[in-house]
């Protein structure tokens, strides 16, 4: 037994407790930050956390050695059953592999002896099998010589049946030998199936023979046939149907053919029923013919549809016919078109009827239940259509889904069939439908002249909200009749669509004679700009001519909305291919430019009568003017204009282009005024304040226009942004004008700091002034500009825009040009970018000296003024000397 470690003796290398609290020599002092030392530390730490507490320091050393040496056990303990454990396993491994091998060798054995007993079996069943394969093979024969029995008989007696005639019991033994005779399909090198089938061949052919020669007795012109007559082709019929599809078709074809014999006897292209009028007695014909046939019709099965295929085929033949007959009297078709008509709506109505009589959609009730009571129906079809039924009513019972497709499925196979006569005949008349088309164009053309010839050109009497005149809700109500015929008996095709575009035509027409009862300016026309010292624009709109041209705004609105109101019905009318192709947009176009035409006419005559105002306020006496006093009189006379023109206008149009009315009239007569201030003679300074006081009562007015027109909403943010704009230019204009002489120059780059100096220039001429002080005014202006003075008036320019930077530049360009005595050849060339620098320096500076104080704005004048020439005496384009100050 290994004995715990011996206590180690005290060395004077251990540090005592009471000194540092450290365990460990001096020299080999372990790192108090490792994880583990840090962790032990805290821990004697927390034992001992004071000197007080070394006092148990023995008892606790004594137990910790205790616990070592119970660890140790421990450890020794696990040590040695550890290995005993392994020999152990060793011994268990051997003896599982021992007897994994034993189980192998079992397995094997095993294999062996189930291979042996497999071969055994094998060997036992073989003569089994042997057995099992001659039972088969002989009850397959034996099936086959009973079937072979069967169809020898069957044949026999399919054959005694073709000679005695018995058409039902040989449509019976067809059915059985035709099933029978299916079963030896592959066995046709065998001689005698070869011969059976031979012989069937030749009674199938005989007996579709026989069918024919009697439906052959049946007579086209008799309306009744023979009762026995009727059971025997009844019975012949049941025989085709057993023949297969092409007896069958081959049966309906001769029927059609002997019917439609008949048919091209009384009508054909030639004679008296050759004729577009005669069109509705070919349908009137084919109904009293199936009237008449219906018993024989009868005999036929419903699946047939031998009655349907008549009618197809009368539809055949008569739309050949018409075609041939309409190609003949082409030209003749325009002046009757009446009788066109009347054939068409004819011929529709015959095609609407025959799709409603042969639907579809009852074939598969006729053929289950309808022949449930047929005695003569063999007994495997009576079988089969019960074992229908029965399979489809569990269908139904159990997926409520499959039922929902199987209507589906009949729904479309209806449309299908009622779609076959839509155009079967009616197609032969669409090449020939232009001359219909033609003479709806004609007549709407001849009421639209009509009716715009007899206008009173006063809104109707029941619609005075809308003020629409009568022509338009006529031409309208012709254009719907016209349609809803069109579409009721004639065509919903390529016809209605060729009727829209002559609609449109008629439109666009009655559009051009609105805009042409319009009253016209001085130059012939509608539109025009309102431009001073220009008369071609004027238009002389008398008091009765306002509710007109309110009345023609009105109905073209009327017309542009029921345009689109057409195209949307036209569209839903017409065949889904072509309802896509319709568009009014140029009508729409159209009748839009009605509207702006008339708004504009309105905007010129009320301009027009603005425009003597104008002329009166040229006239007044501005220079000698001495005092400010009331409005002057072309401000009453303004008044009175709008006071007759806006009540007027207001009234009779929709509140939308009223406003639109306010907003042209004063964005035109705006920049006119500012202008004509130009145009007065001189104007003083008690002239400009009188003129300012008027501008100012001008632009209330204009802010009044909208209450002037009994507009109960105020004058909108785009009226009064135009109207302040631009009459606050005027105000600044007069406000410049009646500057003194000393403060001119000041003033216009202060208020006007977007002019040139054509306007300044301007501004002088108007301004009554001596020349000494035009003089000073130019000379202190030039020294504004950096320019010397004495260099006499500035260059005169057409009036430009306020705001056209562009223009102000290359004005102020020319100026510096026309002040340079002559160019220097060493001069550097000149580029626009230095000259618009030079043009903000120069707005700037005349900014800053309104803005601040008289010494500041005096100071960074001259400090610009200064950077400014020393740059044009760099370009060298200017002769502009630094010395210039402008005065402060």
């Amino acid at each position: 037994m290994v004995q715990p470690a011996a206590e180690p003796a005290a060395s004077p290398s251990h540090v005592s407790a009471g000194n540092s609290g450290v365990i460990g020599p001096a020299d080999t002092q372990p790192d108090i930050f490792d994880d583990d030392n840090f962790e032990a530390t805290a821990y004697i730490n927390e034992l001992f956390p004071t000197e007080a507490s070394l006092t148990g320091l023995d008892s606790t050393i004594g137990s910790l050695k205790q616990k070592i040496r119970r660890v140790d056990t421990e450890i020794l303990t696990a040590v040695r059953q550890q290995s005993s454990s392994g020999s152990r396993a060793r011994q268990d491994l051997g003896a599982a592999k021992a007897a994994i091998e034993e189980l192998f060798g079992k397995i094997g054995e095993i294999r062996r002896k189930a291979e042996a007993s497999e071969v055994m079996v094998q060997e036992i069943c073989r003569d089994i099998r042997k057995l099992d394969y001659a039972k088969t093979h002989l009850t397959h024969t034996i099936t086959a010589l009973r079937r072979l029995a069967m169809l020898v008989n069957a044949v026999d007696q399919l054959q005694r049946a073709v000679e005695r005639g018995e058409y039902a019991e040989a449509a019976r033994l067809l059915e059985a030998v035709q099933q029978l005779a299916a079963h030896f399909a592959a066995f046709g090198a065998v001689p005698k199936v070869a011969e059976l089938g031979g012989r069937v061949a030749a009674l199938q052919t005989s007996l579709q023979l026989a069918a024919m020669r009697e439906f052959e007795l049946l007579g086209v012109g008799e309306d009744r046939a023979n009762p026995l007559l009727l059971d025997r082709l009844r019975a012949c019929c049941m025989v085709v149907d057993v023949l297969g599809p092409k007896a069958r078709e081959e049966l309906i074809e001769s029927v059609c053919r002997k019917e439609m014999s008949v048919y091209g006897q009384i009508f054909s292209t030639s004679g008296e029923t050759a004729a577009v009028d005669r069109t509705e007695r070919r349908y009137g014909w084919l109904r009293r013919r199936l009237r008449a046939r219906e018993d024989i019709l009868c005999i036929f099965p419903e699946p047939w549809r031998v009655a349907q295929r008549i009618c197809m085929a009368f539809a055949v033949q008569t739309r050949a016919q018409l075609a041939e007959i309409l190609a003949a009297r082409a030209g003749e078709l325009g002046g009757n078109v009446e009788a066109l008509l009347v054939a068409v709506k004819a011929t529709n109505d015959f095609e609407a009827e025959m799709a409603e009589r042969f639907g579809g959609g009852k074939d598969a009730a006729a053929e289950e239940e309808g022949s449930e009571g047929d005695d003569a129906s063999p007994a495997s079809r009576v079988r089969q259509r019960y074992e229908r039924l029965f399979k489809a009513r569990e269908r139904e019972h159990d997926s409520p889904r499959a039922a929902a497709a199987a209507a589906a499925e009949a729904l479309a196979a209806d449309t299908a069939a009622r779609s076959a006569f839509q155009g079967a005949i009616s197609s032969a008349f669409v090449p020939h439908l232009g001359v219909y088309v033609a003479a709806e164009e004609r007549g709407l053309m001849e009421l639209a002249g009509s009716l715009v010839a007899g206008e009173t050109w006063r809104p109707m009497e029941d619609a005075t909200q809308t003020h629409v005149l009568h022509s338009a809700s006529q031409l309208f109500g012709a254009i719907k009749k016209s349609l809803q015929r069109c579409a009721r008996f004639v065509s919903r095709g390529e016809a209605m669509l060729r009727l829209m575009a002559a609609f449109q035509r008629v439109l666009r027409f009655y559009a051009g004679r609105l805009v042409a009862r319009l009253p016209k300016t001085a130059a012939g026309g509608t539109t025009g700009s309102a431009a001073a010292g220009a008369t071609d624009w004027h238009v002389r709109l008398a008091d009765d001519d306002v509710p007109v041209v309110c009345a023609l705004i009105a109905t073209a609105e009327y017309c542009h909305e029921m345009v689109g109101a057409l195209a949307r019905s036209a569209a839903k009318m017409l065949d889904p291919p072509l309802g896509a192709q319709v568009g009014v947009a140029e009508e729409e176009d159209a009748f839009a430019g009605v509207v702006t035409a008339c708004l504009s006419v309105l905007v010129l005559g009320a301009e027009t009568r603005l425009d003597a105002v104008l002329t009166q306020m040229t006239r007044l006496p501005w220079a000698s003017l001495e005092s400010v006093g009331d409005q002057s009189d072309f401000v009453t006379a303004a008044a009175r204009v709008v006071a007759e023109v806006a009540p007027a206008v207001g009234s009779a149009l929709s509140p939308l282009h009223f406003r639109y009315f306010c907003d042209k009239l004063a964005a035109s007569f705006c920049p006119r005024f500012y202008e004509t201030i130009f145009r007065c003679r001189k104007v003083g300074e008690a002239g400009s304040q009188q003129l300012l006081l008027d501008t100012q009562a001008i632009k209330a007015l204009l802010l009044d226009l909208p209450s002037a027109g009994r507009l109960e909403e105020a004058a909108g943010a785009r009226l009064a942004a135009a109207v302040g704009r631009e009459m606050g230019r005027a105000e600044a204009l007069l406000k410049v004008v009646g500057s003194r002489p000393e403060n001119l120059a000041d003033n216009f780059f202060t208020l006007l700091p977007t002019a040139t100096p054509a306007d300044f220039q301007r501004i002088v001429d108007l301004k009554v002034m001596r020349r000494q002080e035009q003089q000073a005014v130019l000379d202190a202006f030039n020294r504004r500009l950096g320019r010397p003075g004495g260099t006499g008036a500035l260059p005169r320019a057409p009036p430009v825009g306020v705001g056209s930077t562009a223009a102000a530049s290359a004005a102020l360009a020319a100026a510096g040009a026309a002040a340079q005595p002559g160019p220097s050849p060493a001069a550097p060339p000149r580029g626009p970018g230095a000259t618009q620098e030079l043009m903000a320096r120069f707005r700037f500076g005349g900014n800053m000296g309104a803005r601040s104080s008289a010494a500041a704005a005096g100071e960074k004048v001259r400090e610009t003024m200064a950077g400014s020439l020393a740059q044009l005496k760099n370009l060298g384009n200017l002769g502009f000397s630094r010395g210039a100050r402008e005065p402060t």
